[in-house]
């Protein structure tokens, strides 16, 4: 039997390069990789003309490219050669077409990309460069100078058939003496039939030094001669006698100063900020005076937050939060008297030190409910994670009053962000595309733009979530401690997409720690506030007034009867000047103290909003339900009567139990009657008689839910215990829909604790309601996992916005985070008090629950 080789088109090349590298600024970024790689301190990317002054004699080719620019370029030069091509330049030409030829030539570029690295030699060149997909960067993914090889897949030269036609490289060793020449035509790939085998490319060494080589493409002027100072002191001379230059001729792009400006802001994001002083790019455009020279990527100094995350193999998680945002001088004292903020992290000290750190683990911060997500979050691997948060407009006179904020240069902070911007991922220094990249899909690869819209809440309120558009972020993975993370062929984003999706869960989880921290923060500002100034006095105050001006007036004058005006009254009219102005003061603090409550309420009616609306649609199809719920209840019947008239019972027994028709039939039935459990449920629960307020027996309250969820529970083999003081009625006046809300959710809580992978024990919830000092005291227990110890403390679950649900689970279960909000709301409304009798961590949950308690007159 004969073995055949495989052929490799030349296409190959074609499909590996120009077909496989989606932008030219990302094949220039892995051309900058490669002058990393080996161990280059600066590298330099050049557009400058091919030549000074028009040419003599110039190719079709050339030709070709100078018509893009100058569409009339055969008036300037002649063809004498059809065969070759070449055309000579008129010799009778003015000297005003010799200028508009010249000019049309400053924008025939070749683009340069040079480095001082360590150089290849022919050997080099021949045994990797030469070698499509070599493993050499695999087999060795240290370089000499001891960085990690950013490239992996081989292929990474073939970016350059991305970039233009013809492509020359000259390299030079420390030591060397000569310089390597390689010279490849990447139009010679084309052709029917061709393999691989077929195309070569010119290998050979030519004496002289790189210097010459500069000075004879006009380069060397463009060079930088110094590196970037720092902290005062001078920079560094730079030296490019040794290293690799690469030139780029006949470019498939036309690149324009926006262009080269784009590959700025590209380059800028190639490198984490400040975090690379060993590496340095420069750029030059010979046709702008603005944006050349070195690529200074440093994000301002004063961001309002930083969040630094160190994630360890093992889960452990180390954060430190900077806060920059508050004048810790002017944060009123009441602030701290707060019970909340009488703990670690939030201690007057710590806002002085503007920084506090602690401990936590992914288990926690994730909520992880199974020992599988556990091994798929530990895979991931260790990482660092640095968070910018930068507000977008100084504070108001309103707002500094109640959050002693910093002021800061706001255009400075919007033109850094606009190009810097962004999460992104740094794989041992250098960036994984496309994430975080502006003005791509990959801006908000988190998407979290989609959490803020849903959930708009203000920056006081627990729950907020924070803006993409105020975010900076740099993540940083490796190759050796990060496996899963690994790129694309295409170095278009990560292959593995269950891995990319467990590690952007836990970034989030990062991102909200620092969003609970400072709407924590904001939350207790704002409610210190309050506490100093007593507003229901102020609103008393500003009322009264007003009833008083309204009541006192007794005169109109013909003026304003005509406008619809009324005049002060004469003892209003006697008052000082002083006394007007403070009579002014109370009511505009009125005002505005109704005003913030009316915010606080259109966030609440926003939520309150879209459930109302879901309750509407219910009640709209009552009728349709209704008649739904009664054909359900009697065709599982119809259905069994008609099949034992039709069907040969020796026939069905000989059937396999999973087929037999009438097996089947009974599923149908079983589903049927959920379906009809729950539609009466539904029902329930929209009935007009819970949307009145009236007297409620709570013993006949708690029997009806017991009866309402009894097979829904059993279904889930949860058992439900209601025990009642039946010495005299305990009465509660209350809309019953209200109490549907509060045990509603305490229910559905506590069944999907039951149903987690971790809980083992039995399932029973009870409910205990007895009279107690004029209130119905209810203590609502059940024997699940209890208060996960992912919450910062216990009564976090009553924020907004808060869950024990992780926002993505293998479950697909989520979590809103409104339920206890809900419940914690409803009671403070009717005058009572909600309190946690477990702890956080403990096993099992149990609260107590105070109402009013109705007295008949």
């Amino acid at each position: 039997m004969a073995k055949v080789p495989f052929k490799v088109s030349a296409r190959a090349a074609r499909l590996i390069g120009r077909e496989n590298v989606a932008t030219s600024q990302g094949a220039v970024t892995e051309l900058v990789k490669n002058a990393y790689d080996a161990d280059a301190s600066a590298c330099a990317i050049l557009f400058i003309p091919r030549w000074e002054r028009a040419p003599e004699v110039i190719s079709g080719k050339q030709f070709t490219e100078l018509e893009i620019f100058l569409p009339n370029a055969k008036d300037y030069y002649l063809l004498v050669d059809e065969e070759k091509t070449e055309r000579v330049l008129c010799p009778d030409i003015s000297e005003l077409s010799l200028a508009k030829l010249n000019a049309a030539f400053q924008n025939v570029l070749d683009l340069w990309i040079i480095d001082n690295g360590h150089g290849m030699s022919i050997k080099v060149i021949e045994d990797h460069w030469m070698v499509i997909g070599t493993d050499a960067k695999e087999v060795q993914d240290t370089s000499v100078g001891g960085r990690v090889v950013t490239g992996a897949k081989g292929i990474g030269r073939f970016a350059l058939d991305r970039l233009g036609h013809e492509c020359e490289l000259f390299s030079a060793e420390l030591q060397g003496g000569k310089v390597a020449h390689w010279l490849v035509d990447w139009d010679n790939f084309e052709g029917d039939g061709k393999v691989l085998d077929d195309v070569q490319a010119i290998l050979d060494d030519q004496p002289g030094t790189l210097a010459d080589v500069y000075g004879m493409a006009n380069a060397r002027g463009y060079l930088p001669k110094i590196g970037p100072a720092e902290d005062g002191e001078e920079g560094l001379p730079l030296h490019f006698d040794h290293g690799t230059a690469i030139k780029i001729a006949h470019l498939h792009d036309v690149w324009d100063q926006r262009d080269s400006s784009k590959l700025k802001q590209t380059l800028e994001a190639l490198l984490p900020p400040k975090e690379r002083g060993d590496f340095n790019i420069y750029i030059y455009d010979h046709r702008t005076i603005f944006g050349n020279g070195w690529i200074d990527n440093l994000p301002p100094d004063q961001f309002d937050y930083r969040l630094k995350a160190q994630v360890k193999a093992k889960g452990e998680v180390d954060i430190t939060v900077e806060r920059k945002e508050i004048d810790p001088h002017r944060i009123r004292s009441s602030v701290f008297d707060i019970k909340a903020m009488q703990k670690p992290g939030f201690l007057q000290e710590d806002f002085k030190r503007g920084s506090y750190s602690y401990s936590t683990s992914l288990h926690s911060l994730l909520k992880l409910s199974s020992d599988e997500e556990g091994r798929d979050v530990l895979a991931i691997g260790p990482f660092d994670f640095s968070l910018y948060f930068f507000k977008l407009s100084n504070p108001t006179e309103d707002n500094l009053e109640r959050y002693p904020q910093k002021n800061f240069d706001v255009t400075k902070r919007r033109r850094w962000l606009q190009n810097s911007g962004g999460v992104r991922i740094y794989r041992d220094g250098f960036r994984v595309r496309p994430y975080g990249e502006p003005n791509t899909q990959g801006s908000d690869w988190l998407l979290l733009g989609q959490r803020v819209a849903a959930n708009p809440a203000a920056a006081k309120r627990i729950g907020w979530r924070v803006p993409p558009q105020q975010l900076a972020g740099t993540i940083n993975i490796t190759k050796s401690d990060n496996p899963l993370l690994a790129d694309q062929s295409n170095r278009e984003g990560i292959m593995n997409e269950r891995a990319f999706s467990v590690f952007r869960r836990i970034i989030l989880a990062l991102i909200g720690e620092f969003e609970r921290d400072r709407s924590f923060i904001y939350n207790n500002f704002d409610q210190a506030y309050e506490n100093d100034h007593a507003e229901e006095v102020e609103v008393e105050e500003g009322r009264q007034l007003a009833e008083n001006i309204l009541a006192g007036v007794s005169q109109t004058s013909p003026l304003s009867g005509q406008l619809g005006l009324e005049m002060p009254s004469p003892e209003a009219s006697t008052k000082s000047d002083e006394d007007l102005l403070s009579d002014n003061i109370k009511i505009a603090k009125a005002y505005k103290s109704e005003e913030r409550k009316n915010e606080a309420l259109k966030d609440e009616i926003q939520v309150m909003r879209g459930l109302a609306t879901l309750g509407t649609v219910l009640v709209s199809f009552t009728h349709e339900l209704k008649q739904i719920k009664a054909n359900m209840e009697s065709r599982y019947t119809r259905m069994d009567n008609a099949l034992k008239r039709v069907v040969d019972e020796d026939k069905i027994r000989s059937l396999p139990e999973q087929v037999n028709p009438f097996n089947i039939v009974g599923r149908w039935g079983r589903e049927d009657e959920k379906v009809s459990r729950w539609v009466d449920f539904a029902l329930s629960a929209v009935s007009p008689t819970k949307r009145r307020r009236r007297v409620i027996n709570a013993a006949e309250y708690f029997m009806g839910l017991s009866e309402y969820w009894k097979d829904f529970l059993k279904s889930r083999d949860v058992s439900l215990d209601v025990s009642c003081d039946d010495k005299s009625p305990t009465l509660i006046l209350a809309h019953e829909i209200d109490l549907d809300s509060i045990f509603y959710n305490l229910l559905v809580n506590s069944v999907e604790a039951f149903i987690r992978p971790s809980h083992e024990s039995s399932r029973d919830i009870s409910i205990d309601i007895c009279k107690l000092d004029g209130q119905v005291e209810i203590v609502y227990k059940d024997t699940g996992p209890g208060i996960s110890d992912g919450f910062g403390s216990a009564e976090d679950i009553f924020m907004f916005g808060t869950s024990s649900k992780a926002t993505e689970d293998s479950a697909g279960v989520t979590g809103t985070g409104i339920g206890m909000w809900l419940v914690k709301g409803i009671v403070d409304d009717y005058g009572g008090s909600v309190a946690l009798l477990s702890g956080l961590g403990d096993v099992n949950f149990s609260l107590v629950i105070k109402l009013p308690l109705h007295n008949k007159l």
